[in-house]
């Protein structure tokens, strides 16, 4: 379970290259979502997943999040809209 995101300053330059506000970013625990394991980790099994969900005005986006101490918050690592085949993985 995801309760929480939280954007270091990097995640948010990431995010605001691609016109995506931390605002935006941090709705999609709220909404609906999909975790996934992400293809491209760190190697380091577990510490990263994709979370593909929806804001509150409809965008889908993908986010790269990195687990935390508290297992029910997460820091955000990148994102980006989401492409066909991870809106799949939502619905």
């Amino acid at each position: 379970m995801i309760s929480q995101l939280l954007a270091t300053d990097a995640a948010r330059v990431k995010l605001g290259a691609r016109d995506i506000s931390t605002a935006e970013a941090e709705q999609l625990p709220r909404n609906r979502y999909a975790t996934a394991r992400n293809p491209r980790g760190s190697g380091q099994e577990g510490e990263r997943l994709m979370l593909i969900g929806q804001t509150d005005g409809g965008q889908v986006l993908t986010l790269v999040i990195e687990r935390t101490l508290d297992p029910t918050t997460w820091l955000i690592v990148t994102g980006w809209p989401a492409t066909d085949r991870e809106r799949r993985i939502l619905d």
